[in-house]
């Protein structure tokens, strides 16, 4: 019995150090865990607190089985059980560290590709933003210089195009890794898209700028071997610096930007941003980030033209047109920021945003009893995309407005660039419901063979020619002109541009479908279309009411389109005068 006693305390006893001895190497990965900067990892400290107390436990358990007597089968099973807690804990600490370093492995690889080009490896233009941000901090608060340069390769279109993107990918990254030979340890070398690089260069002064840039310059434009030919390109390098032109990373990019373009313009490998060599430039550019900034505070508003029937009573839409009500500068028309618009790829947001303004609107003006239809100028980005239409679609079912009561307006230029991919989306617009409109028609190249297949129902004459038709008999004869032919090809006719009673009883007598001008009613916010419409002589559809549609069927079934957007209406938008205009039948 007793040396049965004895074999049992030496196993006992020999599975409680071993217990100790893991408890003791788990310690080691908690600490790693606990040294984390997360949060979440503090909590582990707990864990580290609780594995001391469990081998202070352990010992204390030691110190038992040395002084007992007798060790008995339960002194074992609690030993085996000890045991396998220190393996447990020992198991759990490890797989622990295990999953955190791998998690941190994918965090770090994902950051990594979110924050590099793909193609280069190269720090892209969000990291390429941060270290500037940071390097700016750095540089204020130890008074140095800093240089940003943006460089963009010249003939890399031609070479893409002509030997394929497989070599012109290989160009880049060819470029990239000649451009590291030249940047210092503390430099950032980007690339900013496309075939577009960018620098960040700290403690630089301006003549150490332009001496890199000259280095980058001279390894750039070395042959390059292609397919077995010697193929060059050059590069345009803009210079800011900091703190002469600017103090923040969006100014001293937008500067070197202007440079790098002032030196495409000249066809030299560098310029230094000068704000007085291209002001226009300067203006524009500031106003494309300032007009960034519109669509993300709210600064946009729609004013709304009515558009009257002039052949039955009743017939009344209203056309959206886009203001933007600047914090410094006031209400802008749109001929100011729409081209600047499309040409910065803004022009899908703003036609989404106006789309969403208008639909509210109508669907306000539906709840208040009204059906008004309203008309949105598109632009030929939102005719080549193929989701516009379900983009659309999408926005009548939000604001529960019928589709016939949203007008799309298309510029006659427009119907004939691409003319199968916007075949294709206007033919989607006319299938749901969605009316169209020719807009400025008799500005553009359209043939009437065209028109008569286009599927629009309404023409919108071009105002240049309804403002002095009374005065300009040619104007008249083409406004007659064209009045006669839509309606023989089955449409109807708007005339723009109507400001005097004169104007108005010679549409009428042409037999004119619809007005829109001053002499009608200026351009109005929502509040005072409903006022207005509560004085005119010319009164909305109510909700429910229907009106028998003219006996001509719609134009065409076939297609295609443009249009900026622009406005008709004087900058005088918040002269709120309206003319008493009548009825023809009163």
């Amino acid at each position: 019995m007793g040396e049965v006693s004895y074999q049992f305390r030496i196993i006992s006893i020999g599975m409680v150090v071993v217990g100790v001895l893991l408890l003791a190497i788990s310690l080691l990965p908690t600490e790693k865990i606990c040294r984390r900067r997360n949060q979440l990892y503090k909590d582990w400290k707990s864990l580290a607190a609780l594995i001391l107390f469990f081998i202070l436990g352990y010992i204390l358990y030691i110190n038992i089985l040395l002084k007992s007597i007798f060790i008995t089968t339960q002194h074992l099973i609690v030993s085996s059980i000890l045991l396998s807690g220190a393996i447990f804990v020992v198991m759990v600490v490890r797989l622990s560290l295990d999953s955190i370093r791998r998690s941190e492995h994918l965090t770090n690889r994902e950051r990594h590709r979110a924050l590099h080009d793909d193609l280069t490896e190269l720090p892209n233009r969000i990291l390429m933003e941060e270290r500037l941000d940071y390097g700016l901090a750095v540089a204020k608060r130890q008074r140095e210089p800093l240089a940003v340069l943006l460089m963009d390769l010249v003939r890399f279109k031609e070479i893409n195009d002509s030997l394929g993107h497989f070599y012109g990918d290989y160009l880049l990254q060819e470029v990239a890794h000649r451009m590291q030979g030249v940047v210092r340890e503390s430099d950032t070398l980007a690339r900013f898209g496309g075939d577009e690089f960018a620098m960040v260069l700290p403690a630089t002064t301006l003549s150490q700028a332009v001496n890199i840039s000259q280095k980058i310059a001279t390894a750039v434009e070395e042959p390059f071997l292609l397919e077995g030919h010697n193929v060059t390109v050059g590069i345009s390098i803009g210079i800011a610096l900091y703190p002469e032109h600017g103090l923040n990373s969006e100014t001293l990019i937008l500067y070197a930007d202007m440079a790098m373009y002032d030196a495409k313009r000249n066809d030299v490998i560098y310029a230094i941003f000068n704000p007085d060599q291209d002001r226009t430039t300067f203006n524009r550019l500031v106003m494309v980030g300032e007009l960034r900034e519109a669509l993300q505070h709210n600064q946009m508003f729609l004013d709304y033209q009515p558009k009257v029937s002039i052949r039955k009573e009743g017939d009344i839409g209203v056309e959206a047109l886009l203001r933007w009500q600047h914090p410094e500068k006031g209400i802008i028309g749109p001929d100011d920021f729409i081209p600047l618009a499309e040409q910065a790829g803004l022009i899908k947001s703003l036609t989404t945003l106006v789309l969403n303004k208008a639909l509210e609107q109508c669907s306000l003006w539906k709840k208040a009893g009204l059906q008004i239809p309203v008309a949105v100028n598109l632009s030929i980005k939102n005719l080549h995309d193929l989701e516009f239409p379900v983009e659309v679609t999408k926005l009548l079912m939000k604001w529960n407005v019928a589709p016939h009561l949203l007008v799309l307006e298309i510029t006659e230029n427009c119907i004939i660039v691409d003319q199968e991919r916007v075949a294709t989306v206007v033919r989607e617009l006319k299938n749901s419901g969605i009316k169209l409109s020719i807009d400025d028609f008799g500005t553009g190249y359209s043939s009437i063979a065209y028109l008569k297949k286009f599927p629009a129902r309404e023409i919108k004459i071009d105002k240049s020619f309804v403002t002095d038709m009374v005065s300009n008999e040619d104007n008249a004869v083409i406004v007659k002109s064209t009045i006669d032919m839509v309606h023989n090809i089955g449409g109807q006719v708007v005339a723009e541009g109507v400001e005097d009673e004169a104007t108005q009883h010679m549409l009428t007598d042409l037999g004119c479908d619809f007005l829109q001008g001053f002499h009608v009613c200026r351009p109005l916010s929502p509040r005072l279309i409903s006022e207005w419409l509560q004085s005119t002589a010319w009164r909305a559809k109510d909700e429910g009411e229907t009106h028998p549609e003219p006996d001509h069927p719609e134009i065409g079934e076939d297609v295609t389109v443009e249009s900026t957007g622009k406005d008709r209406v004087s900058s005088q938008v918040h002269d709120h005068t309206c003319s008493s205009f009548m009825h023809p039948s009163q």
